[in-house]
């Protein structure tokens, strides 16, 4: 990957506590809302989050609650702060899982 702004610098002992460092360490964040009858979920846009508030803002619930809304909710009226985070791994756009699998049930006869 290769990005039009710094990334901050890895030190030890690690802790991916910025937007800066989830982007450095390849890792994404997807938002998921709680609101019952709702269930929209999406991936973060973590670049435009540091363009707009820096590399340095947190990766936190809490501050990320603050720029996140569920847009559905918001629409119908209802509480858009409802929401939680996951952290985790970059899904690879190139993995090799689909063809895998579909060789699998070729290979099965399906």
């Amino acid at each position: 990957m290769s990005f039009p702004f710094k990334l901050p610098e890895i030190t030890y002992p690690l802790v991916i506590d910025t937007v800066g460092k989830t982007l450095a360490m390849g890792e994404e964040i997807s938002v998921h809302c709680h609101t019952y009858g709702c269930g929209h979920t999406g991936r973060l846009n973590l670049v435009s989050i540091a363009r707009r508030r820096g590399m340095n803002y947190s990766s936190g619930e809490a501050a990320l609650r603050e720029v996140i809304y569920c847009p559905r909710c918001r629409e119908a009226g209802r509480n858009d702060k409802n929401v939680g985070f996951i952290h985790h791994t970059l899904a690879d756009p190139f993995s090799k899982w689909p063809r895998q699998r579909n060789d699998y049930a070729k290979a099965k006869g399906e």
